[in-house]
C-alpha cells in the first residue's frame, strides 16, 4: 500500500491515534528492551554475586520480553467479554510502573533479584497489551492493509526504542548509573500513553464481545485450557505452525543473552558498543525493513511468508558464529543489522500470523496460544543457552565462544521446516482446486 488512498477511511482515521499512543509507550519499552537491561545487569552487577548467577540473570532479563508471554492466555481469559481498551490502558500503566521500580534496584544480590523481578512484571503487563491489542487491531484495520498499518506502528516503535536505548547506553559511558535517572523518565511517557488509550475506539466492539462468547457456546469465563487443546488437536495446520515456531523461535531467543555475555566476557566490548549491537542497530534495521516485510505479508499466507523470511535469522547467525569464534567485532556489527531485518519481519508475522488460521471469534484464542507458547520457549531457551555457555567454559576457558553454533542449528532446522510446510500446503490447495474444478 503506497498511499493513504489505499487505506479505508475509518482505518485511516483510527491509525494516527494508535501511532501517537504507541510512540509514547515505545520510549518506555526502549528502556525495558532486553538487550539494554542485559547490559545493565552484566556490567552493573557483575561482582556482587557469582558470575554464573549474573549470566543467568542476563538470560532472564533478555528473555523476559518473550517469557512473559506465557501469561497471554490468562490475559485473554480475564478480558473475555470485557472492554479491551480499559484492559490495555491498565496494563500499559503497569508496564510503566515496572520501569519506575527497576531504577530503584540497589547494587547487591537483592538488587539483582529486584531488577529481574520487576523486568518480568513489566513485560508480563506488556504481554497483556500485545494479546488484547491484536483483537483491537483486527477490528479496526481490514486484512488487506493490516500488516501495512501494523508495520507503520512498528517503525515508530523501533525508531523510538532504538533512540531511547542508544541515549541510555551513551549516557552510561559517561556515568554508569545514568540509567537510574533515564529509565524512570521514560516511565512518565508510558503513564501518559495509558491515560490516552482509555478512550480509544474499537469498531464493532459489542459484536466482537458477542462473538467471543459465541465461540464458547455461550458460556462465560473466557479461554480455557480445553479450548487450547481443542485448537491444537483439530487445526492441523496451526498445530504444525506452532511446532515449527517453537523449534525456530527457541534458537532466536537464545541469541541476545548470549551476545551480551560473549561481548562482555570474550570480546571485552564497552557498554555503549554492547547496547548498539544488541539493541539499537537491530531496532533501526527493524524500522527500515518493516515496510518491505509488511507488503509481502499483506499478499501471502503466513507459511509462505515464513518460508522466505526465516532465512534472515539463519543469515544473522551465520555472521555471529564466526564473529564469536574468531573474536572479530565487525561480524557482530553486520550481524546486528541482519538480525534487525529478521526481527522486522518476525514481529509482523508474530503479531498477525495467527489471523490466517483463526475466525473473528477465535482470534484472541489463537493469538493467546501463539503468545503463550512463545513465553514457554522464552523461559527455557535463554537459560538453556547460558547453561550451555557455562558448561563450555567449565570444559575450558574461552570455549564459550562456540556456543552460538547451537542456536544457529535450531534456526536452520526451523527455516527448512517452514519451506517444507509451505510447499505441502500449496500442494494440498492445488489438489483441492483440481477436485472441485
Amino acid at each position: 500500500m503506497d498511499s493513504k488512498q489505499d487505506i479505508p477511511f475509518v482505518a485511516r482515521t483510527l491509525m494516527p491515534r494508535e501511532v501517537q499512543v504507541n510512540a509514547l509507550l515505545a520510549v518506555t519499552l526502549g528502556a525495558l528492551e532486553g538487550g539494554l537491561l542485559g547490559v545493565i545487569v552484566k556490567t552493573g552487577f557483575d561482582g556482587v554475586t557469582d558470575s554464573a548467577w549474573v549470566n543467568f540473570a542476563v538470560a532472564l532479563v533478555t528473555g523476559a520480553p518473550a517469557l512473559a508471554n506465557v501469561a497471554s492466555l490468562a490475559f485473554a481469559r480475564l478480558a473475555h467479554g470485557r472492554s479491551k481498551t480499559a484492559w490495555v490502558s491498565s496494563l500499559m500503566a503497569i508496564t510503566a510502573l515496572g520501569a519506575l521500580m527497576i531504577a530503584l534496584a540497589p547494587v547487591s544480590a537483592f538488587g539483582l533479584v529486584w531488577l529481574t523481578a520487576w523486568m518480568i512484571i513489566a513485560r508480563l503487563a506488556y504481554c497483556g497489551v500485545i494479546t488484547l491489542r491484536a483483537a483491537i487491531w483486527r477490528a479496526n484495520f481490514p486484512r488487506h492493509v493490516r500488516a501495512t498499518i501494523t508495520g507503520r506502528i512498528a517503525v515508530t516503535y523501533s525508531i523510538l526504542m532504538a533512540l531511547t536505548a542508544a541515549v541510555i547506553g551513551l549516557a552510561m559511558e559517561a556515568w554508569p548509573e545514568a540509567w537510574r535517572a533515564l529509565v524512570p523518565t521514560s516511565a512518565v511517557l508510558g503513564f501518559a500513553a495509558a491515560w490516552r488509550y482509555r478512550t480509544f475506539t474499537v469498531r464493532g466492539h459489542g459484536r466482537l464481545l458477542r462473538e467471543e462468547t459465541a465461540a464458547r457456546d455461550g458460556a462465560n469465563g473466557g479461554v480455557r485450557l480445553a479450548d487450547v487443546i481443542d485448537v491444537l488437536k483439530t487445526d492441523a495446520w496451526y498445530r504444525r505452525y506452532m511446532m515449527t515456531m517453537f523449534l525456530f523461535g527457541s534458537g532466536n531467543l537464545m541469541v541476545i543473552a548470549l551476545l551480551v555475555v560473549i561481548l562482555t566476557e570474550q570480546i571485552g566490548a564497552p557498554r555503549f558498543v554492547q547496547v548498539l549491537i544488541t539493541t539499537t542497530l537491530p531496532l533501526l534495521a527493524v524500522a527500515v525493513m518493516t515496510p518491505f516485510w509488511a507488503r509481502r505479508l499483506d499478499r501471502v499466507h503466513i507459511l509462505d511468508y515464513r518460508a522466505r523470511h526465516s532465512w534472515m535469522f539463519v543469515a544473522a547467525l551465520t555472521l555471529f558464529v564466526p564473529g564469536a569464534i574468531l573474536g572479530r567485532i565487525e561480524f557482530f556489527w553486520l550481524g546486528a543489522l541482519v538480525l534487525g531485518a529478521a526481527f522486522a519481519g518476525g514481529k509482523l508475522g508474530w503479531n498477525l500470523g495467527h489471523n490466517d488460521f483463526a475466525s473473528d471469534g477465535r482470534s484472541t484464542l489463537y493469538m493467546g496460544i501463539h503468545v503463550s507458547l512463545t513465553g514457554v520457549r522464552g523461559l527455557i531457551a535463554p537459560i538453556v543457552g547460558v547453561a550451555i555457555y557455562q558448561a563450555l567454559e567449565r570444559v575450558g576457558p574461552g570455549n564459550g565462544r562456540f556456543v552460538l553454533i547451537f542456536p544457529a542449528l535450531l534456526t536452520l532446522a526451523g527455516a527448512v521446516t517452514f519451506v517444507v510446510l509451505a510447499r505441502k500446503r500449496r500442494i494440498e490447495q492445488n489438489l483441492e482446486q483440481d477436485t472441485t474444478a
